[in-house]
């Protein structure tokens, strides 16, 4: 027998051996609820096999398949577009009438992650220069109606939506949606206007900050006296935009007076903000695992519509390409809601299909790689997989998921690799210690080199 036939022999035994014992070792995980997948794509068997097909809460590898579906369905290049007019008539350096922001879902206006794209009110302020006004009768209007559907997901848990991570998806999104709450002050950064609090239970040993769903309420217990200070999502984003807008405006030397202006239907173009390319947001979102963004590239699938129908776009592209959706259920596009079902086959055979040479190249390298990138930048370090694999992680209570591929030393993916644990007891990083550790045991470069030299 020639000896890569040997080789492919022996590695193809040993995969059977694995498969017939669950391949993570680490007490206090459910064997009946955790599934392992690693499919060699250069030999076309399964190394690794175990529930493949379990209908699992996924976490943040969603980001996965919302990315993979936008790709399909919009190219790379594509931006959001957010139209800012001038509805009125302008004479002696007066508009009589409003601005318009008329918003489309763009997550990244004003983003932290996204520098270069920043100074939204600076340039209204400065094309309205251009254009002589240095006064505005009316007010500055935030038009959310391109925008169907705000609601929060079903299944988005209640302690999830008053913290920065929590932030719904909105027709205008600012600042990434979320806020620095600095107590007792009240100071809000950037300004949030409409902003409540309820004191309660003064007496509570350390702090809470609570928010319902569409509430601009803070509930807080506790005492502050000694100072607190917080990241929390924005309830409505729309009025610190506005509040900002005004305020660089004054300070550019155009004064908002907000009185009633002249009845008109007459608007003038004044500026249109461009985001970041929808692969830039991809590539930042899937390294940082950012669930605003993920929720803004979900609905950039279907421009003007709601989240229902956005889905429907995801299901009907994978059915095209012939891949099964039994035992998945999409809710949203982050992976934040509890209600979301994937199985490690429809995950698996999504990253495969998005190896075709159409997007291959663009859909790799939104992966972070493990030991050097955002949330994989702990995971394989200072090992001789570190580089080696690209992965997405996923982490909630209860959960922890992964899914990308292993590479070869060129960078070309070899392997599949989906991992997903629901209802696991032990702790986190015990259950990340023992994916690394499997992954280790079976490509540790320098340790088949041997092998295989050994064989031959």
């Amino acid at each position: 027998m020639k000896p890569l036939r040997l080789i492919l022999s022996l590695a193809l035994l040993l995969s059977v051996a694995r498969m017939a014992a669950f391949p993570l070792t680490v007490a206090g995980i459910d064997t009946t609820r955790t599934a392992v997948w690693i499919y060699d794509l250069r030999w076309d068997y399964d190394v690794v096999n175990a529930n493949i097909d379990r209908s699992l809460v996924p976490a943040s590898v969603m980001k996965t398949v919302t990315c993979a579906s936008l790709l399909n369905l919009a190219d790379s290049n594509e931006r959001f577009a957010t139209r800012i007019t001038a509805r009125g008539t302008v004479s002696d350096s007066t508009l009589h009438g409003d601005i318009i922001v008329h918003t489309v879902g763009d997550p990244t206006i004003e983003s932290q992650y996204f520098p270069q794209a920043q100074g939204f009110a600076d340039s209204i302020a400065s094309r309205l220069l251009d254009m002589g006004i240095h006064t505005v009768t009316g007010d500055v209007i935030i038009d959310e109606n391109l925008f169907t559907d705000a609601t929060t997901p079903q299944g988005w848990m209640a302690e999830d939506i008053p913290w920065y991570y929590g932030a719904r998806l909105q027709g205008a999104n600012f600042r990434d949606n979320k806020f620095r709450l600095t107590l007792p002050s009240r100071k809000t950064v950037p300004e949030v206007p409409d902003l409540k609090f309820q004191f309660v239970n003064a007496k509570r040993r350390g702090v809470k900050v609570d928010r319902k769903d569409g509430s601009e309420t803070m509930t807080v217990s506790g005492n502050i006296r000694r100072g607190f200070s917080e990241t929390f999502s924005m309830p409505y984003p729309h009025k610190a935009m506005r509040a900002e807008i005004i305020s660089v405006l004054k300070d550019r030397g155009i004064n908002v007076n907000r009185t009633s202006p002249l009845k008109s239907t007459v608007e003038t173009e004044v500026y249109t903000h461009m985001s970041p390319r929808f692969g830039d947001i991809m590539e930042s979102l899937m390294h940082r695992s950012d669930n605003l963004m993920a929720e803004g590239i979900l609905r950039a699938i279907v421009p003007g519509g709601t989240r229902a129908q956005a889905i429907t776009e995801e299901y009907a592209v994978w059915t095209m390409w012939g891949i099964s959706a039994h035992g998945v259920n999409i809710v949203d596009g982050s992976g934040l809601s509890r209600d979301n079902r994937l199985t490690a086959r429809f995950l698996g055979n999504i990253n495969r299909q998005m190896l075709a040479d159409e997007f291959g190249d663009t859909y790799l390298s939104l992966f972070p790689l493990a030991g050097l990138h955002g949330t994989m930048k702990n995971f394989l370090a200072d090992t001789p997989l570190e580089g080696r694999v690209a992965m997405k992680t996923g982490s909630m209570k209860g959960v922890q998921s992964y899914s990308g591929y292993l590479l070869d030393e060129e960078g070309r993916p070899t392997h599949l690799l989906v991992f997903i644990a629901n209802g696991f007891k032990c702790s986190r990083q015990a259950l990340k210690n023992d994916i690394q550790r499997l992954l280790l045991e079976l490509f540790d470069v320098s340790l088949q080199t041997d092998n295989e030299e050994t064989i031959q």
